[in-house]
C-alpha cells in the first residue's frame, strides 16, 4: 500500500504538495494548543482535502476511517438526550452495517454494494426526521444525529461522483467545534480530531504517522 500510495503521490504532483498541505493541519493544531486563541479558526482550512482525494479510491478510505472513527465516539457516549434507548441502538447498528459494507465494497468494488448503500442512504434520512425551519432565508434541515450526518457523508464518498466534496463535509462535520467563547470553527477542543484527519492523510500518503514524519512539528509546546 505505501508503494502504491507514494506512486500516487507522484502522480498528484510529487509528495512535497501533500506534506505541505498536511503539515499545515499540524501547524494549526499546535496553534489552537498553544496559542492564546481568542476566536475560532476558520474551518476552510481543511478545504485541500478535496484534492487530496485525487480519486475514488482515496475518498473511500478516508470516509471508511472516519466512520470508523465515528463509530469510537458512539461506544464512549451515552444515549442522545433526543433519543430513546432504542432508536440510539437503532442508529448504532446502522453505523456498524455501514462500516462492514464500505469495507467488502473497497474490496470488491460492485453495483450491489452501492445499492446497498444507497439504501442506508434512505434508512439514514428517515431516521434523522422531517423538522424543517427557515433561518434566514433559508431551509435548514434539523438533524436528529450528528453521528448519522458524519455517516452520511461518509457514504456519500462512495455514491456521488463528487467525493472530494463530500470528503470535505465529512472532515468538517467531524473536526467542527463550537463554543461561545470562541464561536464555530477550529477551536482547542478540535484538536484531537484534527490530528486524526492529518494523520489519516500522512499514513495513507507516505506510510508513516505524525510522529515519524513531522516529529519537531510533533513536540508538543
Amino acid at each position: 500500500m505505501k508503494q502504491k500510495n507514494t506512486q500516487a503521490a507522484n502522480a498528484y504532483g510529487g509528495a512535497k504538495p501533500i506534506a505541505t498541505k498536511i503539515k499545515k493541519w499540524v501547524e494549526t493544531a499546535k496553534q489552537l494548543r498553544t496559542e492564546n486563541i481568542i476566536f475560532a479558526l476558520p474551518i476552510t482550512r481543511l478545504t485541500s482535502i478535496k484534492s487530496l482525494c485525487q480519486d475514488e479510491i482515496a475518498a473511500e478510505h478516508f470516509a471508511l476511517y472516519l466512520s470508523k472513527q465515528v463509530q469510537k465516539q458512539t461506544k464512549d457516549a451515552s444515549c442522545p438526550s433526543n433519543l430513546s434507548p432504542s432508536e440510539w441502538e437503532i442508529h448504532k447498528t446502522l453505523i456498524a452495517d455501514a462500516i462492514a459494507i464500505k469495507e467488502r465494497y473497497i474490496e470488491n468494488p460492485t453495483y450491489e454494494g452501492k445499492q446497498s448503500l444507497q439504501r442506508l442512504l434512505r434508512q439514514i434520512d428517515e431516521l434523522q426526521g422531517d423538522d424543517f425551519r427557515n433561518v434566514h432565508w433559508t431551509t435548514v434541515h434539523f438533524v436528529k444525529s450528528g453521528y448519522l450526518l458524519k455517516l452520511e457523508y461518509a457514504i456519500r464518498c462512495f455514491t456521488e461522483r463528487d467525493f472530494p466534496y463530500y470528503a470535505y463535509k465529512l472532515a468538517r462535520e467531524y473536526t467542527e467545534s463550537y463554543e461561545p467563547r470562541y464561536g464555530s470553527g477550529l477551536i482547542p477542543e478540535s484538536v484531537p480530531r484534527l490530528l486524526e484527519v492529518a494523520e489519516f492523510w500522512c499514513n495513507y500518503y507516505f506510510g508513516q504517522n505524525l510522529n515519524q514524519k513531522f516529529p519537531q512539528l510533533m513536540e508538543k509546546g
